[in-house]
């Protein structure tokens, strides 16, 4: 795969540091269907791990990335989180819009060999 394919779309690094719990920079009046995203990180045995990095950036409601659109301000709905010491974490942020997932390269063939669709959907509201 590519670094692209690897990384996901529209990856920059460096995104603003937001703790274990918090909310992803977003617009005051960011369109879509509020998001909390909780989970635990842990090694391979199931231990918890403390401090690990979980960076989440996606799109707007209307499909468009901070810094790669006009008039999004930097780092909308892109941010760094670092799990507690039981590795927990908890975002806030807006449910993502669909995409198309590269279908070229390695990235390509997994997906078709996998039976997969190109078109990550998105999740359902709550």
């Amino acid at each position: 795969g590519t670094k692209g394919s690897i990384e996901g779309p529209y990856y920059v690094p460096n995104a603003p540091e937001q703790g274990s719990k918090g909310a992803v920079p977003m617009r005051e009046d960011e369109k879509g269907d509020p998001l909390l995203w909780n989970g635990q990180v842990r090694s391979c045995d199931g231990t918890p791990l403390a401090g690990a990095k979980v960076e989440l950036w996606h799109a707007d409601d209307d499909g468009f990335y901070s810094q790669f659109a006009p008039g999004i301000p930097e780092w909308n709905l892109g941010a760094t989180f670092t799990t507690d010491d039981q590795g927990n974490f908890e975002i806030t942020t807006i449910r993502p819009a669909p995409y198309m997932i590269p279908t070229d390269g390695s990235c390509g063939k997994m997906i078709s060999a996998a039976g997969w669709p190109s078109v990550a959907a998105r999740a359902p509201a709550p």
